[in-house]
Formats: C-alpha cells, structure tokens, sequence
C-alpha cells in the first residue's frame, strides 16, 4: 500500500467483483499513496479478501468500511500500465 505502511502487503490474487471498502478514518484516501486528491477508479478486491470476517472491512486497516476504496487518477494510470492491474490490493 504506502510507504508509511510497511505492513500492508498485496495480495496479487486476481480480483473478483468485490469492491474495496474504507472505514471512517480512511474514507477518501487513495490504497496506495494515502493521498485525498482525485479519487478516480474503484479499487477491486479478490473473493478471498471479502469472504467471512473480512467481508465489508476496511482495506488499509481492517476497520468496518463504511465508503467504497478508489484508486487517485496519478495512480490509476500506473496501475492500469503495470501487469498487477487485475490483481486484489
């Protein structure tokens, strides 16, 4: 995620059709740079990422997710460019 989250890890399994959540505290942060600037395209999680517990969770801190994740328009061009585009963040 970012690099003030050095515990964070991909998961880089292919992503299903669950959307990635954020609780109260992270609402509106892009997942990967933590930046608020031009939320733009809506974070993908795998199927095992958003099974049992960890359904509705936020994906930076676990949290109850209240809002949908979105990835910052700098960072959805490097992501759509990389091979990791259709893997769960």
């Amino acid at each position: 995620m970012a690099k003030h989250h050095p515990d964070l890890i991909f998961c880089r399994k292919q992503a299903g059709v669950a959307i990635g959540r954020l609780c109260e505290k992270c609402d509106g942060k892009c997942v990967i740079c933590d930046s608020y600037v031009r939320p733009c395209t809506l974070v993908r999680i795998c199927d095992e990422c958003n099974y049992g517990s960890y359904q509705g969770r936020c994906v930076i801190c676990g949290g109850p997710g209240v809002s949908d994740a979105y990835y910052c328009k700098e960072n959805k061009f490097v992501i759509s460019l990389s091979h990791h585009r259709n893997v769960c963040h």
